[in-house]
């Protein structure tokens, strides 16, 4: 439900429909109401239309511009990484490689006849949850984060040169 000034507003405006234009006239010409009201915003209307439109200066532009490049870039967050976490994990995944070899070693028998090459019985009696294929997968994993940590130190070292 529009009130009387928005049906008004709107048949100033011309944004309504022939019908409803011709029903607000009507409203306007039988009530008095209606009548003061379309005079107050007729008079509203002729205010706004003789007011001039202000143009800024031609160098607004050019003075806004000066005050943007005088306020001071922010500047990018970086996050810092601390490098003892790094060296933790990198440590951590040296020392189970090397727990793994040391482990194949211990538990493999070899034997060097004279002029054989030596042979390895790798035969290791893995429990149900350490299959051949989860540790292939874990030193697989470990050469690839040892090779990314190595590609980084390389980087970082001839960077600095």
């Amino acid at each position: 439900m529009k009130t009387i000034e928005e049906e008004i507003w709107e048949y100033i405006d011309a944004g309504c429909d022939p019908a409803q234009s011709l029903e607000i006239e009507a409203k306007i010409a039988s009530d008095p109401g209606y009548h003061k009201m379309y005079l107050e915003c007729m008079q509203v209307q002729e205010m706004i239309l003789a007011e001039e439109l202000d143009e800024p200066s031609m160098s607004f532009t050019r003075n806004v511009m000066e005050q943007v490049n005088l306020e001071i870039a922010p500047v990018a967050l970086k996050t810092k990484v601390d490098h003892r976490i790094i060296y933790a994990i990198g440590g951590f995944f040296i020392i189970s490689i090397l727990s793994v070899f040391i482990y194949a070693l211990l538990n493999s028998t070899y034997s060097m006849p004279e002029f054989k090459m030596p042979k390895m019985n790798l035969n290791l009696a893995l429990s149900p949850s350490a299959t051949s294929l989860s540790i292939k997968v874990f030193l697989f994993l470990d050469l690839v984060l040892a090779l990314i940590y190595f590609d980084r130190f390389l980087r970082k070292t001839f960077t600095h040169k």
